[in-house]
């Protein structure tokens, strides 16, 4: 466990507990120790072994240490506008595992020979993965330093969290040439390193007699960059990308690696072979005035600059009123995606409607965002947009019956609601839905807007 977790309350407590699991094979060490409920320690040890490794490396051991400290509960501590303030701080190591027997090769059994006039085959085994002496553990040593507070007379309350956690000896299956006969090799690699922070707040905006009014906003954030993969290989003193992998040395793992498209070619334009006017201009990365696998760069990244939330919920006599609003967003450079319709404008396209909506290139419309045709074109990269989008996603209205209706019905309670989700969601996305990256495709799916009305009886 990284940072502490429900560490135990209480003066002077002191606890020790000592677990073993055959079937997972681990032994645990844990230490708790609690004194006036201010000052609080967790220490663990844990030594971990799994069949997935080589012989050598089966077992793994992955210590953590945990400290906290109520500062408010402190005698100089006298700040009025301060309910309660707590700093916690995480340091320790955890291990990832691989599927079971993975260091080892597997075999599998196929059609082999063929006898006689070929109605009959013989069976036999082959290698379907090479194996790996030296798999080891995935290891993640990753440091969080945390505060809880309460502001205001509980008016305001919420806890805010940075981490930095590095992890070396990833399991990847890198890809490898088909050649030798197989497409990847499962190995440990490099090194990636995570940073990121985490905040909730809380806070109630009104607190009136009849009408109450409370919000509660959550925030994250991640970025992650690989620092190290196999070395320096080629002898040029900087460290090798694997960009078959789609790894590169200071970018995230979700990296784009793709050709960039500088508009459309026009008529009258000088166009290369294995293209023509309606297609995507590639840019010449190299400018050796070739269009090829070397043109290729880093575009941006798939992944989103940031997570936001925002719950409100209104609360007039026996009405409530609940208000969920859920946003991702991406910079220039992240939360990207291809969306590129990969369609032919020819007569099926046209009775089909799949053409309607999409600003498509032709004579005419010279200025389209969109390709004419993808069988014209040699390479056939696409057009990264932004997935960014706030929703609309939960709203709610309850009534609760209380008073003499209750009594002649002999209930406990009684609620009426209606709520609906998926409202309406604002972005810039081209297409069915952001969230779950559906562009400009024929069999995409919208976002569902879901009703409904309910009764709930308590007996």
């Amino acid at each position: 466990t990284l940072g502490y977790d429900n560490l135990q309350q209480g003066t002077n407590r002191f606890a020790i507990s000592n677990a073993f699991k055959e079937a997972l094979n681990y032994q645990m060490f844990r230490l708790n120790y609690s004194f006036d409920s201010k000052y609080l320690f967790t220490g663990t040890i844990r030594r971990d072994g799994f069949s997935g490794f080589a012989e050598n490396n089966k077992y793994g051991i992955f210590p953590s240490l945990s400290v906290g400290w109520d500062i408010s509960k402190e005698s100089f501590f006298k700040v009025s506008w301060i309910d309660n303030l707590k700093f916690r701080l995480g340091y320790g190591v955890a291990g990832n595992q691989t599927s079971r027997y993975s260091s080892l090769a597997s075999v599998g059994v196929n059609a082999a020979y063929v006898y006689g006039d070929g109605s009959s085959t013989e069976l036999g085994q082959q290698v379907n993965s090479l194996p790996n002496p030296d798999l080891r553990w995935e290891r993640t040593t990753g440091a969080n330093l945390g505060v809880e507070f309460t502001l205001f007379k509980n008016r305001l309350s919420g806890v805010a969290e940075y981490y930095d956690t590095k992890t070396t000896d990833l399991l990847y299956s890198v890809n490898i040439p088909v050649l030798t006969g197989f497409n990847n090799y499962l190995t440990n690699i490099g090194q990636l390193n995570n940073k990121g922070i985490e905040l909730s707040l809380t806070s109630k905006n009104i607190n009136g007699t009849n009408f109450k009014w409370t919000s509660t906003l959550n925030f994250a954030r991640n970025v992650n960059k690989v620092v190290k993969l196999l070395g320096d290989l080629n002898g040029d003193g900087v460290e090798d990308d694997l960009p078959q992998s789609g790894l590169f040395i200071g970018e995230s793992t979700a990296v784009i690696y793709d050709y960039k498209v500088d508009g459309i070619w026009q008529i009258g334009e000088k166009i290369p072979s294995g293209y023509s006017a309606g297609t995507y201009r590639i840019v010449d990365q190299n400018g050796d005035g070739l269009i090829n696998a070397s043109d290729r760069a880093v575009l941006g990244s798939s992944a989103p600059a940031y997570r936001i939330s925002l719950l409100n919920n209104f609360q007039y006599k026996n009405f409530t009123l609940s208000i969920f609003l859920n946003s991702v967003q991406g910079g220039n450079r992240s939360y990207l995606a291809g969306n590129t319709p990969r369609l032919i404008r020819d007569d099926n396209s046209i009775r089909n409607n799949y053409l309607s909506g999409i600003d498509f290139w032709s004579p005419d419309n010279p200025d389209g965002k969109y390709p004419r045709s993808f069988v014209s074109a040699t390479l056939n990269p696409s057009l990264y947009q932004n997935r960014s989008f706030v929703r609309l996603q939960d709203v709610s209205l309850a009534y609760k019956f209380t008073g003499k209706l209750i009594e002649r019905l002999k209930l406990q309670n009684l609620n009426l609601f209606v709520s609906g989700r998926n409202l309406a969601t604002w972005t810039d996305w081209e297409g069915w839905d952001p969230e779950t990256n559906q562009g400009l495709t024929n069999d995409g799916r919208p976002v569902f807007k879901g009703y409904s009305v309910g009764l709930n009886v308590t007996f």
